[in-house]
Parts: C-alpha cells; sequence; structure tokens
C-alpha cells in the first residue's frame, strides 16, 4: 500500500465546436494542472490499481476518466523505482519523472 504527491497535465480541449472570441480562444490555449495523490490505499482502488485523488476536490481519477495524452508528474526522481509507479503505468496512467 503506497501514496505518491504527484501532479497531472492535459492540453486544454473544448467539449463543444462551437465559434470562440480570441479572448475564449486565448484563456483555453493554456495546460490545464491539478495536484493530488496517487494512491491504492483509497476506498475506490479495486484489483489493486491506483487512483488519483484530486487536491482540491476529492475527486478520484482512474486512467480512463482522464483526458488524453495527460501525463502524471513525479517530482522527486527518488520514486521513480516505486511499486505504486510500476502499478500505475501497468494500470494505464502515463508517468513522467522531473528531476
Amino acid at each position: 500500500m503506497a501514496t505518491l504527491n504527484v501532479h497531472w497535465r492535459h492540453t486544454a480541449f473544448s467539449h463543444d465546436a462551437g465559434m470562440r472570441t480570441n479572448q475564449e480562444t486565448a484563456r483555453m490555449n493554456t495546460d490545464a494542472a491539478r495536484t493530488g495523490v496517487l494512491t491504492d490505499e483509497h476506498q475506490e482502488v479495486n484489483d489493486n490499481r491506483p487512483v488519483l485523488v484530486e487536491d482540491a476536490t476529492g475527486r478520484v481519477y482512474r486512467p480512463a476518466d482522464l483526458p488524453p495524452d495527460t501525463r502524471v508528474v513525479v517530482s522527486d526522481p527518488n520514486h521513480l523505482n516505486d511499486t505504486i509507479v510500476d502499478h500505475a503505468k501497468r494500470a494505464g496512467f502515463e508517468i513522467q519523472v522531473n528531476a
């Protein structure tokens, strides 16, 4: 059982294809970032597959719940070989380690 503080990023996207003003477009061209915990100790964990729990809302994310190309970033390279990182990769999370 483990937890690891992480943040995750994905390119901003829109659910609709409506016309946008320049101001709306500029606001949407930034990367979205969230902070939270990668854990296999949450009640939503099944089959020992880790989940992300967002700090701000407590919302639980599985790999399929995230937008395409979402990168889970581990800021501490000392955790690269942690079991939770390996389990997260096998579950479908894209893990990136920043040194």
